[in-house]
């Protein structure tokens, strides 16, 4: 059971003014959230970025066959755990592997449409077999847990109305196919600014996201990664290439299953924290022995 999250309505850092006397209702509590968690997640986008923070490795497994007590497993797409931050500065936790029956999710897809997204050999990158090219993306979800009653919302809402008792921040991940050409890739989130201190300032000056562009979904520009009609606040994981014969027309490509599926984890956006950066550069954040 999804719900809409509000964060990306929100106006304002208002907070809830509290005076002794004053009736508050659920809307009152509702602010009270949005503004905690509306700082913090202005906090991360511009202080942290977007993108992998931890884990989210992609890896494909092929199908395995039944061996003494283990089970025959399907073939399959795995994310593995860990945490993102979307353009909108929320968190993105997958705490357990999640799966995706990957000849299950090819036979979901029609024909037309596969075909479209069948690319040749070396087209997307140096070395890449021809086949069937699609991305994997995560996106923020909420997720209502249990049931609490409630006062009916509308007239047709039952005498005994329940709603859900939590809310948790939940998460989807999303296979699309790319039938362009040449689908477009995340971009460097800032300029090349490594020998100009004056750069690096006027980055800074521009990095300010106003109003509605920002806080509002409906206004999020899609980026470059993105699918026409997309949810722009997809945070880009991996681009895969599935092996295949273009085929017959009218039919899908036929799958190439003893190749390996080739999987570019290294395409996605990474959010670098500062202990990461002050290794990288050489400078100790622990005692010398």
């Amino acid at each position: 059971m999804a719900s809409k999250d509000t964060l990306p309505l929100l106006e304002g850092p208002d907070r809830v003014h509290y005076a002794t006397g004053v009736l508050l209702g659920a809307e009152d509590f509702q602010a009270e959230q949005d503004y905690h968690r509306g700082r913090l997640a202005r906090a991360l986008a511009y202080a942290m970025g977007y993108g992998t923070l931890a884990g989210l490795a992609v890896e494909h497994q092929p199908a395995q066959p039944a061996a003494g007590d283990d089970p025959a497993r399907p073939e399959r797409l795995v994310v593995q755990p860990g945490l993102a931050i979307d353009r909108l500065g929320r968190l993105l936790e997958v705490n357990r592997p999640r799966c995706l029956d990957l000849d299950q999710w090819y036979r979901a897809q029609s024909p037309q449409l596969l075909r479209q997204a069948w690319h040749d050999a070396d087209s997307l990158w140096s070395g890449a077999p021809a086949g069937v090219a699609a991305d994997l993306f995560v996106r923020f979800e909420v997720c209502g847990r249990g049931k609490t009653p409630a006062f009916a919302g509308t007239a047709f809402d039952s005498f005994d109305s329940v709603t859900a008792a939590r809310l948790r921040d939940g998460f989807a991940v999303e296979l699309l196919l790319r039938q362009e050409s040449n689908p477009g890739l995340p971009q460097p989130q800032w300029p090349d600014f490594a020998e100009s201190p004056a750069s690096l300032r006027d980055a800074i000056y521009n990095a300010w996201r106003e109003g509605t562009a920002h806080s509002l979904l409906a206004e999020l520009a899609p980026l470059a990664e993105h699918l026409p009609g997309q949810d722009a606040s997809s945070v880009f994981l991996a681009r895969l290439l599935l092996p295949a014969d273009q085929g017959p027309i009218g039919q899908r490509p036929l799958r190439r299953l003893t190749e390996t599926v080739p999987v570019r984890n290294d395409w996605r956006p990474f959010v670098v924290t500062a202990n990461a950066l002050a290794r990288w550069l050489g400078i100790g954040v622990t005692a010398d022995r």
